[in-house]
């Protein structure tokens, strides 16, 4: 069965809230000592974090683990391994760190993914423990505790499904462009795509990403396609509207700004999957959910500041 993020077909719509989670870069981190002193190291970060968790890598151990990897196989063997749910999308490493870290839990590994568009996590992720019983014990003490507000949901962090598309029927390579997965630049990848980032638009419904990007492989045949978007819809069409389907749109980033015009003349306006789509360089190189952990931290303090400004009237 294909998980909660192979099946969605959509993208974040636009005005979605960055505190709510879905039902689905940051560098994930190892442990290379023993449970104690990596808790003890994370717990004197965890008082003054950073900006960006991208700039610990240098400083901490940072290994991207596909899901293939030898100790991550290990790990869901031997019980360890959690899938930790319902995370605001603005949520980060270190806030899961918090979480377990305030409860004594020892942590060997997160493994957190970031969409290289929006610079949100998918609303989960998965913790590795050092024992199969802190393991047990995590999931009946801390399911249901906050972070950031959200109550999360914690069980047994099962290999995430390949997905049926990938088991045969298709000769075409339905892998990720950009597995964000694996990819430690995901959380940096928006920047200085100026010029090279194309915006396809008037796109039917596709059943799953994997399709997505197996289609897009397909239609720029020939090109240095770096990256592709989950497709987006910017609004909820009304009820019989007949333009609905082509509310749908997605981007493709191109190794060169030649690369991206080349592909705008190529294919804009021709027909694709049985509709016209429209191609054109995008006037944005950047999104703005990429600052929304930025901005509510900045409110949190304004409203501890106005806490206790009032508590002293």
């Amino acid at each position: 069965m294909a998980t909660r993020s192979e099946l969605s077909s959509n993208w974040r719509t636009r005005m979605e809230s960055p505190l709510e989670g879905g039902s689905k870069g940051i560098p994930e981190y190892t442990n290379t000592s023993s449970g104690g002193e990596y808790v003890q190291q994370r717990k004197t970060r965890l008082e003054k974090p950073d900006k960006d968790d991208r700039s610990h890598a240098s400083s901490e151990t940072a290994v991207l683990r596909g899901e293939d990897d030898p100790r991550t196989l290990q790990a869901i063997a031997e019980g360890r391994r959690l899938y930790v749910g319902n995370l605001p999308y603005i949520a980060k490493t270190r806030d899961v760190e918090r979480l377990f870290a305030e409860s004594n839990y020892q942590i060997e590994h997160i493994n957190m993914s970031i969409d290289p568009y929006s610079g949100r996590n998918p609303s989960y992720c998965f913790v590795e423990l050092v024992s199969k019983e802190q393991a047990q014990q995590a999931t009946l003490e801390l399911n249901g505790k906050p972070v950031l507000g959200r109550p999360v949901k914690i069980g047994p962090g099962v290999a995430r499904s390949k997905g049926k598309r990938s088991q045969g029927g298709s000769a075409r390579d339905t892998r990720p462009i950009f597995d964000r997965w694996t990819r430690e630049d995901a959380s940096d990848h928006w920047k200085g795509y100026h010029g090279r980032r194309l915006l396809l638009s008037g796109l039917p419904r596709m059943p799953d990403h994997h399709t997505v990007n197996e289609e897009i492989r397909h239609i720029f045949k020939g090109y240095e396609v770096e990256a592709v978007s989950k497709v987006v819809i910017p609004k909820a069409p009304a009820f019989g509207d007949r333009e609905a389907w082509n509310h749908r749109y997605l981007f493709v980033d191109f190794s060169t700004a030649e690369e991206a015009e080349r592909a705008v003349k190529e294919i804009n306006g021709k027909m694709a999957w049985g509709v016209k789509v429209r191609a054109g360089i995008a006037s944005l190189p950047g999104s703005r959910k990429i600052h929304e952990r930025g901005d509510y931290e900045q409110e949190q303090q304004g409203l501890l500041g106005e806490s206790s400004s009032l508590s002293y009237d």
